[in-house]
């Protein structure tokens, strides 16, 4: 190739590559007209003043407790922040609510005051769903409620072994001692829990709980009771029927008898029915035809039975006695009782485990002790050994729906769970 012909052919290829160039700034100048030219202008920060709400007056609050034998009033004076018209105003508008005489050691209130000093609301905790409040309305009218306390209702299985006693095995499983009374209360007239329970021996029980938050209330009624020794099982279903609600047996048996085995919860038998017996304060060989149960002062002591009471006073090496006549020709005696229960007198009725007297020393007495005695037909009989007949059974019309219940219970007990949440309610929608 010539250099004439070199030359042309490298202008050539010069300017099909500027053309190129020139055609590719073309096209990318007309696509960023296209997609950008409605894009907004980049506007500047603007800040805009803003109006926030005022601050909440800073509020005083005073907490305090009431102490043993204090009175609400005592205990808001010592606080020495209000009047003497504002405590009083105070304690008239709880009244309303609830029985300020009946407050115990341990209550806890609390009381805010503006930054001024002003009264601004005062709270007063009696329980966990007991909480009262008062304050003033914007026209300066003294308030007072009860304030709303969300409940919940569970079902919870507990379940141990005796070592020692009842109380202690209930204790280690962080129960308070109202589950173990009610416990006792539904096999009195099958255990007394006084001799009967042995080392080994085992308990269930499905109790419902209330709680509000993570707080424990009170316990509700136990659905379902077992006690296993090493002689026999005894269970316990709880079922409510048209013709009222108690405890039965897995086959519908009444759980409930004529007769207690004891006239009280728990104590020990220092002396026993027995035809000779030394006395202790007159000496010589004398019967004692009844049962001394050793117990602390005060104890509440039970009717065995339903009856009639038929003597109630002074009886002589007795001390103060009480005498219930029964059904069928029973009666049974009390004595050497501290006190009677308030109101008690002859000729009133009585229901099975009322409270009838309280335990005591009066008499011919060495210390503080129960005797009672069993009589049938005038002759006196060892409470030990007295067959006591059964209450009724479940109607046989409610032995369906009972045989459902007690089917779900045991299906739950299954399970293996410790807790389940059965209801939630408000505390003014019913009372626990």
């Amino acid at each position: 190739m010539n250099p004439l012909t070199a030359k042309i052919k490298n202008y050539s290829l010069k300017k099909i590559l500027f053309l190129f160039s020139l055609f590719a700034m073309l096209i990318l100048g007309g696509l960023w007209y296209l997609f950008f030219r409605h894009s907004p202008p980049e506007k500047s920060l603007v800040i805009y003043p803003f109006d926030f709400p005022p601050s909440p007056p800073l509020l005083q609050v005073f907490s305090g407790q009431i102490k043993r034998g204090e009175t609400l009033s005592s205990a808001l004076k010592k606080l020495a922040k209000l009047s003497a018209s504002e405590i009083e105003a105070i304690c008239q508008q709880l009244q309303k609510l609830t029985n300020l005489h009946r407050l115990k050691d341990g209550d806890s209130f609390q009381l805010e005051l503006n930054e001024e000093g002003k009264f601004v609301k005062f709270t007063l905790t009696v329980s966990p769903i007991e909480i009262f409040r008062v304050t003033r309305d914007p026209t300066g009218k003294w308030v007072s409620e009860r304030v709303e306390v969300l409940i919940d209702k569970y079902w919870t299985y507990a379940a141990g072994e005796i070592t020692s006693n009842l109380f202690s095995a209930m204790n280690n499983l962080q129960e308070e001692d109202q589950l173990v009374l009610d416990f006792a209360d539904i096999f009195a007239a099958e255990i007394d829990f006084h001799s009967d329970p042995q080392p080994n021996d085992q308990f269930q029980i499905i109790v419902e709980k209330y709680y509000t938050g993570k707080t424990f209330v009170k316990y509700g009624r136990i659905l379902y009771a077992a006690y296993q020794s090493r002689t026999r099982q005894l269970e316990a279903i709880y079922f409510a029927h048209r013709a009222g609600g108690g405890y039965y047996t897995p086959q519908g048996e009444s759980l409930n008898k004529v007769f207690l085995k004891s006239p009280l919860k728990f104590s020990r038998i220092s002396s026993a029915y027995t035809s000779r017996r030394r006395h202790p304060i007159l000496g010589g060989i004398r019967p004692h035809y009844g049962v001394d149960y050793a117990a602390p002062p005060g104890t509440p002591v039970w009717a065995v039975a339903d009856g009639v009471v038929i003597f109630c006073g002074w009886n002589k090496g007795f001390g103060k006695q009480v005498v219930i006549k029964h059904a069928r020709g029973y009666k049974t005696m009390y004595g050497h009782l501290s006190r009677f229960a308030p109101g008690l007198k002859k000729g009133q009725k009585v229901r099975q485990k009322d409270v009838i007297g309280y335990v005591g020393s009066t008499g011919l007495a060495t210390g503080p002790h129960l005797d009672f005695r069993l009589i049938k037909n005038n002759v006196f009989r060892n409470p030990l050994k007295e067959i006591s007949p059964r209450a009724a059974p479940l109607p046989q019309k409610e032995i369906p729906s009972f045989m459902e219940f007690k089917k779900s219970l045991k299906q739950w007990l299954a399970t293996g769970e410790m807790k389940r949440l059965i209801t939630t309610f408000s505390s003014r929608e019913r009372k626990i």
